[in-house]
């Protein structure tokens, strides 16, 4: 308010008794199409579950229509290549199996009924794609498996041996011409597509640009063996999707599941939730604000939201330097990215503190939140989140406390000046 003569004002109030309700809340499926990395890998989280991430693709033969090759050219092997792309989550200490298994159906795109309609829309998808839920049958044998200890920071290539009877085939198709291999959609009806599975305590991410490479040699006018190798490339980032699972059974998020979305932090030990991949997020809703905000005798200078972890560190689980707050409506279904206007941010980052009891700490202004709430946001709640990003493509994950854990806390913190 302005104009207000100082007689008029009582005095400047800080207070962190509101009610602060929190929840950990379970998103709809989170489209994870066309990321720029494929999740492989299995992570068995105490809090959360064991988690299982599978990457789905399709290798098209584009590069190779219309390809000679020469008369006495010999198949010698056939390999799947894959490159790191830096991202790994978990425990990459342990022994991880890494499994590539040939689908028995074609990558269709999925229609989600409903997911359009207007209560239902939301930040992340307007168009049919793949989501984290999604999947395909596959042939439970392999086409090859290979045992290694994960190195996701080296940025070095894994190259996995395939069947030499697939390769055969395929380098038949070309010596022939096949329509397979200068038609498209006839490889993919006649080869579907590929599933990267993997165990261990992590998963790891691998770039979109997998390959399957045939080897070949022939003799070269000067007598001598010359090798040289055919590649079928990843087709259509936008068919390439991640399914990502979890089994819950013997965590306090056991109950948890779409048909019953909210877990209270109450039934979970005062503490909630954030987890990419899977769409857990943390819902804050505050049901006494607008005894305060309708309050014509009260002005508010500042809101903050104060979020404690419930560890300072979380190894092997690496703490995210990001959050932010999304805005969903009464369905739960986030609208838009929060940004507060006076702070100019609409993000959340990471700070640690120290008070006796070592955790973490993020620190958000919302006070254009809580001074627009009965006007625009009375029907509307707070999702703490990952980056929309990280979201989708990360297993990230954060425990955070409440407003009753006796040792790390959600609150709102108002400062307000009382008119007389």
């Amino acid at each position: 308010m302005v104009g207000l003569n100082q007689d008029e004002l009582q005095g400047v109030i800080i207070s962190d008794t509101f009610n602060v309700k929190t929840s950990t809340l379970l998103l709809d499926s989170l489209p994870t199409a066309g990321k720029g990395v494929l999740l492989a890998g299995t992570i068995s989280d105490p809090d959360l579950g064991i988690i299982t991430a599978a990457s789905y693709f399709q290798i098209s033969p584009t590069d190779l229509s219309g390809i000679t090759l020469p008369d006495d050219a010999k198949f010698d092997s056939i390999r799947l290549k894959l490159q790191y792309s830096g991202y790994y989550y978990g425990d990459t200490t342990v022994k991880q199996t890494l499994s590539a298994h040939q689908l028995t159906d074609r990558i269709v795109i999925e229609t989600k009924p409903g997911y359009l309609e207007p209560e239902e829309q939301n930040v992340f998808s307007s168009t049919a794609t793949f989501y984290n839920r999604s999947k395909v049958n596959y042939n439970t044998t392999p086409l090859t498996s290979k045992t290694l200890s994960p190195r996701p920071a080296s940025g070095d290539s894994i190259m996995m041996a395939l069947p030499n009877s697939l390769g055969k085939e395929l380098f038949s198709m070309i010596q022939t011409s096949n329509t397979k291999i200068s038609n498209t959609e006839e490889f993919l009806d006649y080869f579907n597509g590929i599933v990267l599975k993997a165990d261990g305590n992590a998963v790891i991410g691998y770039k979109d640009t997998a390959e399957v490479k045939i080897y070949y040699s022939y003799t070269g006018t000067n007598g001598l063996k010359i090798k040289n190798e055919l590649k079928f490339s990843l087709y259509d980032n936008s068919y390439q999707f991640n399914s990502i699972t979890a089994d819950r059974s013997n965590t306090a998020l056991k109950d948890i599941s779409l048909q019953n979305k909210q877990i209270a932090s109450a039934i979970t030990g005062n503490k909630t939730y954030i987890q990419g991949g899977l769409g857990l997020v943390t819902k804050i809703e505050f049901p006494t604000i607008s005894s305060i905000v309708g309050n014509e005798t009260i002005s508010i200078n500042k809101a903050e939201l104060i979020i404690q972890s419930t560890k300072a560190s979380d190894k092997p689980y690496k703490l995210p330097s990001e959050l932010i707050l999304l805005v969903a409506n009464q369905h739960d279904q986030p609208q838009s990215t929060l940004t507060d206007a006076a702070a100019g941010t609409s993000s959340i980052y990471l700070r640690n503190t120290d008070d006796g009891i070592a955790k973490a700490s993020y620190n958000y202004p919302i006070t254009d939140y809580i001074n627009s709430y009965v006007k625009s946001y009375t029907n509307t709640s707070l999702l703490l989140s990952l980056p929309i990003s990280d979201l989708q493509n990360t297993l990230t994950r954060l425990e955070l406390g409440s407003q009753d854990n006796s040792s790390t806390k959600i609150k709102l913190i108002i400062t307000y000046t009382k008119l007389l």
